[in-house]
């Protein structure tokens, strides 16, 4: 028996259903952002203090790091100008220490984003990976929490070892490289020499002023 048209579906009610389907997951989801959003904030927040405290330790500073950032054009021999925020330790307004920004874009996978940590006096205090893309298991042994690759650049400067020694040891420099990924850390040890090259040249600068990010 053919079907009457009071029983046969208007051709307008499937898109309605499913524009109001979507409506419905729409607004879901905004309201999950919202209220995960300052959770991950302050998620965000605490790593990025807690690798601040590696790189500007307690005693290194009296300020406040988050607080006292500076926009600059992070250290970059490829001709990238691209603004990133560095932490500056002070002690009764003396400069005592810099995080300073740097991105190696020689990575296997892609840009490798650090932090350094050096001392007034050039020392590095630290290296933080901050984002990669690198292998698992291979190029990402450069993180703290898989080897303890980065343990052996804290208290190194460009007098110890000297300029033309950074590098990895394939290269005939002063580092070690990681077993079948010679190309990650070749980059990294590249892009903390050109922080170190950069803190060289800023050294003597006053703390630059009009360009505090309370982020």
């Amino acid at each position: 028996m053919p079907l009457t048209d009071s029983k046969k579906t208007a051709p307008w009610l499937l898109p309605v259903i499913l524009a109001g389907m979507t409506l419905l997951t729409s607004g879901l989801l905004m309201i999950g952002n919202e209220l995960t959003a300052p959770q991950i904030a302050a998620q965000q927040q605490a790593k990025k203090l807690a690798s601040l405290q590696r790189l500007i330790p307690a005693e290194w500073h009296d300020n406040d790091l988050l607080t006292d950032a500076v926009a600059i054009n992070e250290p970059d021999l490829l001709g990238h100008r691209q603004a990133k925020l560095m932490y500056i330790g002070t002690i009764a307004g003396k400069v005592t220490a810099r995080a300073i920004p740097v991105v190696a874009r020689n990575g296997y996978s892609g840009d490798i984003e650090l932090l350094v940590g050096v001392r007034a006096d050039g020392q590095i205090t630290a290296v933080e990976i901050i984002s990669h893309k690198e292998t698992p298991g291979l190029g990402d042994l450069i993180e703290r929490r898989k080897s303890d690759w980065l343990e052996q650049f804290p208290e190194t400067s460009l007098d110890d070892p000297l300029p033309q020694q950074w590098a990895v040891k394939k290269d005939q420099g002063a580092f070690d490289q990681i077993t079948a990924a010679t190309i990650t850390p070749r980059a990294v040890v590249a892009a903390i020499k050109r922080v170190l090259l950069y803190h060289q040249h800023i050294a003597t600068e006053p703390i630059p002023t009009g360009a505090q990010n309370n982020e």
